[in-house]
């Protein structure tokens, strides 16, 4: 047994240690949009294109913060998908205030299509623009923001560039099962690698993903993507698999989004794209909850039931994983003394990731928005 822990401890050792030094020196690779200088000159026509299905809680402050944007040639095309609620009446009066704004209201949901992609193809079709923004509803920006991640797409060449917001979270545990997420989202997309046209490694941001109209016709727009929940992180497979060039910027300070109200808001929401982040693969899923609980989890738990070097071994790296975390925290603005609470959050989010795919098994499909999508369909649409 003694030889086990052991073993055990040295394998998360390395795994902590080796994945703190890729985080840090990862990160330090990524740039900062508030490092960016606005354009002096319009460098062509944006399109900023939202969909909303009963957003009426947030929609007006994300549409305002797009209105103030301060890059001059652009237009806001919003389109109301289906809503049930205030929404659609929310959009037609703003649309009044601002000559920026053109409001799309769907009514019918196609087969073969989800709700917000089906949506976001549609306001696509009504653009104009040189560039494309696919943003959320409730993401409110910088008024700068649209004209600094115009200025460095078009200064570095770009056919992509998704942003990387800052999120605003509620109570300890929401934050912390936000800050486990995105820590491991990084740890294994590594964002850093977008830009490196020959690597696999993609990205995509739903809250600001940024394209060229000609890289996103190309690609075949959200047609590709029509059934993936994950849609964001698909148009920027799509777009790495075209060759087409890619990078990803931290947004932090400039865009923001309180994404979800309460912790059970989060577990809830991520039962539509939990498995589908995982290729909708059963033993992927076990793999990778399985890896999270023995090398986040496990040492510091062990500490208390082992001595010797694999004490030493466990404390290592929990001690790794801590100053990783705190590290990663100043990029998405969550609080970084929830370092030392770390290994909860991972528990949080592997019962996330469980509960999502047996949900899935469960019923045959997902539902979002009121509308119930059979697995059989999603997993047909893979890339």
């Amino acid at each position: 047994m003694q030889t086990v822990m052991l073993t055990l401890a040295a394998f998360a050792c390395v795994v902590a240690v080796g994945s703190a030094l890729e985080m840090a020196a990862g990160n330090r690779r990524l740039r900062w949009l508030k490092n960016v200088a606005p354009p002096g000159e319009s460098c062509g026509k944006v399109s900023i294109i939202v969909a909303a299905r009963n957003e009426e809680r947030h929609i007006a402050g994300g549409v305002q913060s797009l209105i103030a944007q301060t890059y001059p040639d652009l237009e806001i095309i919003l389109v109301d998908d289906r809503s049930t609620d205030g929404t659609g009446a929310i959009l037609d009066d703003l649309a009044k205030t601002s000559q920026r704004l053109k409001v799309v209201h769907v009514t019918d949901l196609p087969d073969g299509w989800l709700g917000k992609n089906h949506a976001l193809q549609v306001g696509a079709g009504f653009a104009s623009g040189r560039y494309l923004l696919f943003t959320d509803a409730d993401v409110v920006m910088d008024g700068t923001a649209v004209g600094r991640a115009i200025s460095y797409l078009c200064e570095n060449k770009l056919d992509h560039l998704p942003i990387a917001p800052s999120v605003r979270g509620g109570d300890f545990w929401l934050n912390l099962l936000i800050g486990a997420f995105l820590y491991v989202f990084t740890l294994a997309t590594k964002p850093w690698f977008a830009r490196r046209r020959k690597s696999p490694f993609h990205m995509g941001i739903g809250a600001f993903n940024l394209i060229t109209a000609d890289a996103y016709r190309s690609v075949g727009g959200h047609e590709r993507i029509a059934l993936r929940p994950d849609d964001d992180m698909m148009l920027g497979k799509l777009v790495k698999g075209a060759g087409l060039r890619q990078e990803m910027l931290v947004g932090r300070d400039l865009i923001g989004l309180e994404w979800y109200a309460s912790c059970g808001e989060m577990i809830r929401g991520l039962e539509k794209n939990a498995f589908a982040g995982l290729r909708y693969s059963v033993a992927f899923a076990l793999l990778v909850c399985v890896f999270l609980l023995s090398v986040l989890v496990l040492p510091p738990i062990t500490v208390f039931f082992t001595g010797g070097w694999a004490r030493v071994l466990n404390l290592a790296a929990f001690a790794a994983w801590t100053v990783s975390y705190a590290d990663q925290a100043r990029l998405w603005k969550v609080p970084a003394w929830h370092a030392f609470f770390f290994p909860f959050g991972i528990l949080l989010l592997v019962y996330t990731i469980v509960r999502a795919v047996a949900k899935t098994l469960i019923t045959g499909g997902i539902r979002w928005r009121d509308h119930f999508y059979r697995l059989s369909e999603l997993r047909k649409n893979r890339l």
